[in-house]
């Protein structure tokens, strides 16, 4: 025996259609039984799928029907399981189409064999699909980790982690064994899922993901334990940005772990925190990119105009040491251009004014904008401080 109870395998975005698609099969079953617990015979006659009354309409209507309370949950569970992430990965554009033709490859295998000498035997449920999604998780995250109960007996159960691929093969494999054994006489669809499981893995491949390695999955698996991308190392991050391309946060903590280590970020780091810069500066408090952006600085990889917009931001915030500290670092980049030294200088003096307290710092910055730029954008600006400061200091 064997149940797997959780997957320590977080989605990569929200899995809108999973959960709509549990809701959907839960309605259905609400509105489809007699009394919550078994489903009413005519509904079965009508829509269940018959290798004698063959139609795609009934093999999409079957797809949605479940015959027991234990029928529903159980394939439901499955679904929560393994569909958050493989839609995580898919979108749910790919994944809604994998869904339902391994529904549609669980019946035709089925049909195929089974219902050559089962013609008037109804079949319904979503486990073709379900198990569909299980085949595409095989082929994404084969080293996932799944938590999962098992036992040979009930004095020997316990609770450890299983790669994906041991806990699909397990149900692959006991697929295969029960319908040899029993030639479909006991009930379950084996064949459904089997069709199922192949159709979903096919369609995956031509889908072509992106897969995790193993060392990708092991990263997932503490991070659905300790939910903090910063305890991971350099290479665990670098391995997540392969497979997760899309995500920022974990551009910007391998940023910051590579700028921690003496050989600093790789030209792939690199490239990938400037594409993800605009995105963070819209979405993150800018304060978390002020000591990546001084680090690349200073390796010479970040635009002075950059920098200045990044310590206005900063202000903004009130984080006005950081801030501080960008305006001078982008005022000596050799490509700071006049208005972006006007600006760093000007903006240096304000903060040593109002925040540092610093009256003779601040006087020499605006006294730098007047003698260097007298016709500038904050030459006045600069005048009126400077005057301001002069009353104070005679006071």
């Amino acid at each position: 025996m064997a149940l797997p109870l959780r997957s320590k395998n977080p989605p990569e975005s929200f899995p809108f259609a999973t959960i709509f698609l549990i809701i959907a099969n839960v309605f259905v079953y609400i509105v489809t039984t007699q009394d919550g617990f078994q489903i009413r015979e005519s509904v079965v006659q009508s829509w269940a799928i018959k290798s004698s009354d063959f139609s795609l309409l009934k093999m999409f209507s079957a797809m949605f029907l479940h015959g027991s309370l234990m029928h529903l949950l159980g394939n439901m569970w499955f679904l929560a399981l393994f569909g958050f992430a493989v839609e995580g990965r898919l979108r749910w554009y790919r994944y809604v189409p994998l869904y339902l033709l391994a529904g549609l490859g669980g019946d035709v295998l089925h049909h195929l064999i089974q219902g050559v000498t089962e013609m008037n035997r109804p079949s319904l449920g979503a486990s073709g699909a379900i198990m569909g999604i299980v085949g595409a998780a095989l082929w994404m995250f084969p080293y996932g980790k799944v938590t999962t109960l098992w036992g040979w007996s009930i004095f020997t159960i316990r609770v450890t982690d299983w790669p994906m691929w041991g806990v699909s093969l397990y149900y692959l494999g006991f697929d295969l064994l029960e319908f040899f054994l029993f030639g479909g006489k006991d009930g379950v669809g084996h064949l459904a899922h089997l069709g199922g499981a192949l159709a979903g893995f096919l369609v995956c491949i031509a889908f072509r993901p992106k897969r995790d390695s193993e060392m990708a999955s092991d990263s997932k698996a503490t991070l659905a334990e300790v939910k903090d991308l910063g305890i991971l190392g350099r290479m665990e991050l670098a391995e997540l940005h392969r497979v997760n391309p899309d995500d920022p946060l974990i551009v910007l903590h391998w940023m910051d772990k590579s700028l921690r280590e003496s050989q600093g970020p790789n030209q792939a780091c690199v490239d990938a925190f400037f594409k993800h810069l605009p995105k963070m500066r819209r979405e993150m408090d800018p304060r978390v990119l002020a000591a990546p952006i001084m680090g690349l600085s200073h390796k010479g990889l970040v635009k002075a105009r950059e920098m200045v917009s990044l310590a206005g931001d900063l202000e903004r915030t009130s984080d006005n040491v950081n801030a501080m500290r960008l305006y001078e670092v982008a005022y000596g980049l050799p490509d700071a251009t006049d208005d972006v030294q006007e600006t760093s200088c000007f903006r240096t003096g304000l903060l040593c004014e109002n925040v540092l307290h610093n009256a003779d710092r601040a006087a020499s910055c605006y006294h730098e904008v007047l003698h260097r730029w007298p016709m500038g954008s904050f030459a006045q600006q600069a005048k009126v401080r400077l005057t301001a400061l002069q009353s104070r200091t005679k006071v």
